[in-house]
């Protein structure tokens, strides 16, 4: 019969039980009615390596069972679970590694000349974790729905006045050149400045929207949404003091367009289904039709050109104008507001969500409202204030280059921390949910 066993370091418990033993049903796993055993890993989520052990183990048992009768609702899930399957035991097998390699150190009647090459090893090993622990994470984390879209990126001002302006297009530029330089496809479709209409960002910007259309960019660059803040010297400042200013980003879904009718969207993501983010009712929104406004151009003053969209119920206004034709400018404004909505009607759900996990073991997310980062100019720092990162670089980070993908890519991992934290959260109120209601019933 085989065993499982569960714990690490050469002064920890191990824990065994039969596979048997744990044939209940799935919602019994989900809820962790399970032998009472506490994981023991220093500096790694118990309640992340639980929930990983107990997905890993029905995905073992299922395997077993269709091995007899084969059912496609069993097959389904063994194919769900099949990631965090393979992840835990890649995982387990190197947490095993260093764990032998910690006993045979710490052994007395361990030969030195074994010594050193124990040492090399679990060095090797132990450096080696995080990679697992990483994936083991990324298993565990349900797919974003918007991952494989393209993006919209909005930047505006926020306090600061005409240094917050300049600011935003310091960071159109950054984003600019990161999308060069991962080969990323993107249009400005929309650029309120003085400069607008030859698409300069030498001046202040009051907004830029920024279309990154290459699939994935979403699920890429989502992780820059929030409130940056800048620290440093204004041009106009005669007496040298430092100013803090703040422009805010926002990173929406785009929804690809069909070909034929200029405002249909992709038929899967249900944009005619009342139930789904993406639908509008027509109905709702008014639209206004003006004439473009801004310096120069053959089109700018003459022509009704701009189009002006406004979600009624939620007060919610697109305005484009980049176009000189009116019906690509109400394709390009329909896209944005379905987007705004899409993503509105996702963080309102996040939201309640976030209540109920505060209240449980105090599980809050960060939303688009919080500062995210500071860039410092006197002292040429970017600091992420989620993921905690420094780096000095601000030059590199402004120009798109490695220093803003090490900062990203802290962030992601910040991120699929916290969703762990999440999932966690979510099972334990469910559970306490499911208790509470069997008191009431008893």
């Amino acid at each position: 019969m085989p065993m499982y066993t569960v714990g690490t370091g050469p002064n920890i418990p191990q824990y065994e039980t039969s596979l048997d033993e744990w044939a209940v049903s799935r919602k019994e796993f989900l809820l962790g009615v399970l032998p009472n055993r506490e994981i023991l890993v220093p500096g790694i989520s118990s309640p992340l390596l639980k929930r990983a052990e107990l997905l890993a183990a029905e995905h073992q048992e299922l395997s077993r069972r269709i091995q007899d009768e084969y059912h496609g609702d069993i097959a389904k899930r063994i194919g769900e679970l099949t990631p965090v399957s393979r992840a835990w035991k890649e995982w387990e097998s190197a947490n095993k590694s260093v764990t032998e390699l910690q006993e045979i150190l710490q052994d007395p009647a361990t030969d030195p000349e074994l010594l050193p090459i124990a040492t090399e090893e679990i060095e090797q090993a132990s450096s080696e974790l995080p990679k697992y622990f990483n994936a083991l994470q990324s298993s565990l984390i349900p797919p974003d729905p918007f991952a494989s879209l393209p993006c919209l990126l909005e930047i505006r001002p926020g306090a600061g006045g005409s240094e917050a302006s300049l600011f935003v297009a310091d960071l159109l530029r950054m984003y600019q050149a990161y999308c060069k330089r991962h080969s990323l496809r993107y249009t400005v479709i929309r650029l309120d400045a003085e400069a607008a209409a030859t698409k300069s960002s030498a001046d202040g910007i009051n907004e830029a929207i920024l279309e990154i259309d290459t699939p994935g960019a979403y699920d890429l660059l989502k992780c820059e949404a929030g409130v940056h803040r800048v620290q440093r010297v204004p041009a106009t400042e005669t007496q040298g003091r430092t100013h803090t200013s703040a422009a805010s980003v926002l990173v929406l879904p785009s929804f690809p367009e069909q070909s034929g009718d200029g405002d249909a969207l992709s038929a899967e993501l249900g944009t005619d289904d009342p139930t789904s983010d993406f639908y509008i009712n027509p109905s709702n929104v008014r639209t206004d039709v003006m004439r473009a406004r801004g310096a120069g151009g053959q089109h700018v003053n003459t022509t009704d050109s701009a189009i002006r969209l406004t979600h009624v119920p939620t007060s919610t206004t697109v305005s484009i104008q980049d176009a000189r034709s009116q019906h690509k400018n109400r394709q390009k404004a329909w896209r944005v507001l379905r987007s705004k909505m899409a993503q509105m009607r996702r963080e309102a759900r996040e939201e309640e969500k976030a209540a109920l996990r505060v209240s449980v073991i105090g599980v809050a997310r960060m939303g688009r409202g919080d500062k995210i980062r500071t860039y410092n100019w006197g002292q040429q720092r970017v600091t992420d204030h989620r993921s905690g990162m420094t780096v000095g670089r601000l030059g590199d980070v402004l120009e798109g280059g490695e220093s803003l993908d090490a900062v990203m890519e802290s962030v992601r991992g910040w991120q699929r921390e916290r969703d762990v934290e999440a999932l966690v959260a979510d099972e334990e109120a469910e559970a306490k949910r499911k208790t509470g209601g069997k008191k009431k019933a008893s």
